[in-house]
Formats: structure tokens, sequence, C-alpha cells
């Protein structure tokens, strides 16, 4: 009994409809993309404590007076050890720390346009599964009809009142109406395996509505400055900078103390030593160049982003206007009067085969504006999702 119980439970939890949210949540916990861009800022992160360490010191083990000339001879062999340290001097360590920061902050950046890519497909994908279950709904009225119709036409050919390319008619706008029904629900499973792949998780049906957002041009405006892949091009421009003052702290970055024990069979002795670079080639400098010219670079591309967004979702928001408009015209104008004219239709109906025939075609007629609804629908949310990335969520309305 138990285990009937468990098996039971099991089939009812697969069958639980998933909202479009919960399913964005579980492909953003389990994205393996996600997971490896997280292990990336884990790895940035220990780059940053390693910033300011001192580079490894040197140990050296020394013989002298090894003699190449076979007839001298010299009894005064030397053998000692020497640890030289790199000392920094500069603020050289300090620039390669705030380096190693913004190196972290892109990696985060990357991982936020990510999750804002990931979000807006999963989004699209969810949208138009609702969409092709409200399609192919009306699909199934419109195969009703058709059925209705050869019914009709078999009966009145009983009478001689129909003939039979009516009733053969009718069958090959059924079999082409089973086509679209079956393209459907193929693009329909299609489409939940892509959620699968997205979320790791298998999903069976998608629990939400598909209402038109309410979008504010003015939050719209604000989330686009916030954009990742704006805050990496102005972290970019800001690293190429620091580029450009390392390596003008290059120049003079840091000093090495050497110390030098040597013994003989005589004496033991020590040597110190201490270096400075010379920068006397001026690599640096060209390295300092092209650090500014990249930065430059960057800020171009950074301004060009920013208008290509505000164009981007211009371009969007247009096409979600004319889509919204044309679905409430259909809506709110059109299928009201075709609903009104069947109701007219069906009150004056007569068993005859010329009133019915015109109920039925304004029948099929009314669902093909509800069709067209749903396609102006798809168009809608179509954009809906793109805004979602472009936008850095700026379309996210409150519940």
């Amino acid at each position: 009994m138990k285990k009937v119980v468990f098996i039971t439970s099991i089939l009812l939890s697969s069958l639980i409809a998933s909202s479009i949210e919960d399913i964005t949540k579980k492909s953003l916990e389990n994205s393996f993309d996600i997971k490896g861009l997280q292990k990336s800022i884990q790895i940035a992160s220990e780059q940053i404590n390693i910033a300011k360490n001192w580079e490894n010191p040197m140990l050296s083990f020394k013989t002298n007076n090894i003699m190449l000339n076979k007839n001298y001879l010299n009894s005064q062999k030397e053998y000692g050890i020497e640890i030289s340290q790199a000392i920094p001097i500069g603020d050289k360590l300090e620039i390669e720390k705030a380096i190693a920061q913004k190196d972290k902050l892109i990696q985060e950046y990357n991982l936020e346009d990510k999750k804002l890519e990931l979000t807006s497909k999963i989004y699209s994908y969810s949208y138009l599964i609702l969409i092709i279950e409200n399609r192919l709904n009306l699909l199934n009225e419109y195969q009703n009809n058709l059925n209705h119709l050869e019914k009709l036409y078999s009966n009145l050919f009983t009478y001689n009142k129909a003939n039979l390319n009516e009733i053969l008619n009718t069958q090959i706008s059924k079999d082409e109406l089973q086509m679209q029904i079956d393209e459907l629900e193929t693009k329909k499973r299609n489409l939940y395996l892509n959620l699968e792949i997205l979320s790791l998780e298998k999903i069976d049906k998608i629990d939400d509505k598909l209402d038109i957002k309410p979008i504010n041009k003015a939050d719209l405006e604000e989330s686009i400055q916030s954009h990742p892949k704006i805050k990496t091009l102005y972290t970019t421009s800001q690293k190429y900078k620091d580029n450009s003052k390392l390596e003008e702290a290059k120049k003079f970055s840091s000093i090495t103390l050497g110390l030098e024990y040597m013994q003989n069979s005589e004496q033991d002795y020590a040597n110190i030593y201490l270096s400075i670079p010379l920068p006397i080639y001026n690599t640096e400098n060209i390295n300092k160049l092209k650090a500014n010219l990249n930065a430059n670079e960057t800020n171009n591309r950074l301004d060009s982003q920013i208008h290509n967004l505000k164009i981007q979702n211009e371009i969007f928001l247009n096409n979600l206007e004319l889509a919204n408009r044309n679905y409430k015209l259909i809506e709110e104008q059109i299928i009201p009067k075709k609903q009104k004219i069947q109701k007219l239709l069906e009150e004056f109906v007569e068993f005859d085969k010329s009133s019915l025939e015109e109920s039925v075609k304004n029948l099929n007629e009314l669902i093909d504006f509800e069709l067209k609804a749903t396609l102006e629908l798809e168009k809608y949310f179509e954009n809906y999702s793109e805004l979602i990335y472009y936008s850095n969520k700026g379309v996210k309305w409150k519940k």
C-alpha cells in the first residue's frame, strides 16, 4: 500500500504545473554555465588575495674557480649559497590589486549577463508554449465545426441536397487542419524539451497567464544604464587605465637585495648586493600608450553600446505597442461583432444547407480572428521576452 501511495505521489508531483518564475529559478540554480562563471568569480577572488604578495625569493647554489685550462691547477675552489629577494617599491602592487578587483567585477557582470540571457530565453519558450496551447484549443474547436459540417453534408447527401464534392472538400479541410494541429503539438513538445535542457528538470505543464504587461518607459531607460554589458565595458575601460598606471609604475617597481655566502679551504666570507632597474629602453612607454588607446576604444564602444541598447529597446517597444493595438482591436472590436452575428444566425437558422453553412462559416471566421489574436500575442510576448534582456529587466512589472 505504501508503495502505491509513493508511486501515486510521484505521478502527481510530475503533473504539477510550474510558473515561469519557478522554471527560471530552477534553471539559474542548475545551469552548468552559471556554475562555471561562479567558479571563475571564486578564482578571481583568490587572485585579489595574492595580488599584493611579494615575488618568491630566489635560492642559488654556487661554485667558483672551475678551471677550463687543464694545465692550470688551483686548489682554492669556492662553494656557496645565495638568496635574493625582489622588494617592491612604489604603488605597483596596489595597482595590480585594483586590476584583479576589476577582473572579478567583469566576471560578476558576465554572470549577470548570462542570467539575463537565460531568463529571456525561458520566458520566450514559456510564453510560446502557452500561446500554442491556446491556439490548439481554437483549432480543436475549428475541427469540431468541420466534423459538424461533414455530418451535415452527409445527411443532406442522402436527400440529394448536397453533392459528394462538398463532403470530400470538407474531409480535405479536416486533413489539412490535422496537419496544423500535429505540427503545433510537435513544436510544443520540442519547446518543453528546450526548457528541460535549460532547467535540467522535467516540465510537463506551465501555470501562467498571457496578460498584457504594463511597461514604464522611465524604468526602462533607468535599467539600461545598469545593464551588465554597460558595466562590463565601463569596468574594462577603468582596467585599461590601471594598466597604463601599472606600466608607469614598472619603471621603478622593485629593487633586488641579495645575500651571498661563500667558503674555500682558507676562509668564509659574504657578499651583499643591491640591484635597481634602469628603464632605458622605454618598453613601458609603449605598453602605456597601448593601454591608453585601448581605454579610449573601450569608451567609444561603451557610448555605442548605450546608444544601441536604447535604439533596440525603442524598436521592441514599437513592436509591442503595435501588437497590443492589433490584439485589442481584434479582441474588443472584431470578435464581439462576429459573436453578435453568430448569435443572430443561430436564432434564425433553419434546417437547410444554406442557413447552416452560413452559421458554420461565420463560426469558423470567428475562430480565425481568435487565431489572429493569438498571433498578435505571440508577436507581443516575443518582443517582451527580448526586452527582458535588452532592458536589463526594465519591463519587470509589479504583481
